[in-house]
């Protein structure tokens, strides 16, 4: 009898912790959050929780895979932070109404780390998923990915850009500036980077000399400088259907 009373508590421990996930993930916009599965990757050093969408999955073809790596204050290892800001509900929403059949991947980045670590841990970590993705679905079309990230997000992309210059169809990196990354394999991605002039975390003067020497080895890179936006508020501007179409037009 004592047995099938701490069977049942831990049957009811269970759907309740589910229940208050979904509660509380679904806040404020319940098909947008319902959108995106919980996963998890780990290898040796770090683990990566991250969610994942499948969106426009009726279109024919293969899936792009897009990659959204979140600013520093979204760190930590809930697994539900890094999909709240604006920048990657406006990748969402125009994925979907430009009927791009696609794979939204977001992991989040725990408090310890960041996306740009010199040991590349992270980057390293981000790597292995993005391979395990495309080896474990035939669906996805490996000529098709993409990386985005705003703050220590953008500063991640431009690392994992120059660490595998071979992986990536476009880029996008906002509020944001390079370290320890290399113009010349930097070039090899079409890169899209935002920055805004009233920026003082993340200064323009920051930007210029990689972005001067990354067109010297040939890169493709669209450079815009909102004049007007501080750190915060160049994101819903950077994030637009323009450069969105901009990232997703590349190829590699």
């Amino acid at each position: 009898m004592r047995k099938a009373v701490t069977t049942i508590v831990a049957i009811f421990a269970t759907l309740l912790s589910l229940y208050s996930q979904q509660s509380y993930d679904t806040t404020g916009n319940a098909e947008y959050y319902r959108k995106f599965a919980f996963r998890s990757f780990s290898n040796e050093s770090i683990t990566l929780p991250y969610r994942e969408a499948s969106l426009c999955q009726n279109e024919g073809g293969l899936s792009a895979l897009v990659i959204f790596l979140h600013g520093g204050s979204r760190r930590g290892d809930d697994n539900k932070s890094q999909i709240r800001g604006t920048a990657i509900r406006a990748i969402v929403n125009y994925l979907e109404k430009s009927s791009i059949k696609s794979i939204v991947v977001a992991p989040q980045c725990d408090k310890d780390h960041f996306w740009h670590d010199y040991d590349g841990k992270t980057s390293t970590a981000l790597k292995q998923l993005i391979d395990k993705l495309i080896a474990d679905n035939s669906n996805i079309d490996s000529k098709r990915v993409y990386i985005f990230g705003y703050s220590s997000g953008g500063a991640g992309v431009w690392r994992m850009i120059s660490d595998y210059p071979d992986t990536f169809a476009a880029a996008m990196a906002v509020a944001s500036y390079p370290r320890n990354a290399y113009p010349k394999n930097i070039a090899q991605t079409a890169l899209c980077c935002v920055m805004a002039g009233k920026d003082d975390k993340a200064k323009v003067s920051l930007v210029k000399p990689t972005i001067k020497e990354t067109q010297k080895y040939g890169g493709t890179i669209n450079f815009i400088v909102e004049k007007d936006c501080d750190h915060i508020s160049v994101c819903p501007i950077a994030f637009s259907d323009n450069n969105l179409k901009w990232v997703f037009d590349n190829r590699k």
